[in-house]
C-alpha cells in the first residue's frame, strides 16, 4: 500500500485455523495512509496472532522508494471481539517514526491457548480502551469506564512489550 485506505468497516466475520486474523503493516518508504478503519463483530477460533499491526514490515517493490516517505495510521476501533485458541490477541507494533494513533479496544474477550506475560503487545500506539476486556490490554492504552470516562491515562505510549518469541 503505497496510497492510502480510509473509511472501511470489515464486520461479522469469522476468522478460523489461522496464522492471523486482522493484519495491518506497512513501513517507511510506503508513504500513504490507513486511517478510519472499524472493524465490529469478530469471531477468531484456533489463531496464532489475532489482531496485527506492524510498521517495520520492509517490503517494497523496487529500490526507488522515497524512505522518508511515511504512512500515517490512525482512528482504528475494534468493538466485539470474541473468540478462543487464541494464542497472542493483539500485536500492535508502531515505531518512534511511526507511531500508530488513536486505537479503540471495546467489547472484547478472547479465549488465550499460550499463558504468557505479554500477550496484549503494543508499542509506540496511542488509544484506549472503553470497559472491560479480556485479555489485560497493554499499558500504552488510556483506560475509560463503559460510560466513557476516564478512569485512568496512559503513563507512556511509547512503552515496548513485543515478543515474537511466541
Amino acid at each position: 500500500m503505497s496510497g492510502g485506505v480510509s473509511n472501511v468497516t470489515v464486520e461479522n466475520v469469522i476468522v478460523w485455523n489461522s496464522r492471523r486474523a486482522v493484519r495491518i503493516k506497512t513501513a517507511p518508504g510506503r508513504g500513504g495512509y490507513v486511517q478510519q478503519i472499524r472493524y465490529r463483530n469478530l469471531t477468531f477460533d484456533n489463531v496464532r496472532v489475532g489482531i496485527v499491526m506492524k510498521t517495520d514490515y520492509n517490503e517494497h517493490p523496487d529500490e526507488g522508494y522515497d524512505p522518508k516517505a511515511v504512512p500515517v495510521i490512525k482512528d482504528i476501533s475494534f468493538t466485539s471481539i470474541h473468540g478462543q485458541g487464541v494464542r497472542v490477541p493483539v500485536r500492535i507494533h508502531g515505531s518512534e517514526e511511526i507511531p500508530i494513533k488513536n486505537v479503540t479496544f471495546q467489547d472484547m474477550s478472547v479465549g488465550l491457548t499460550y499463558k504468557k506475560k505479554h500477550i496484549f503487545q503494543c508499542a509506540f500506539v496511542a488509544g484506549r480502551v472503553i470497559g472491560t476486556i479480556f485479555p489485560a490490554p497493554c499499558e500504552n492504552l488510556d483506560r475509560y469506564d463503559e460510560q466513557g470516562h476516564l478512569v485512568r491515562r496512559s503513563a507512556s505510549q511509547n512503552t515496548t512489550d513485543i515478543d515474537y518469541d511466541f
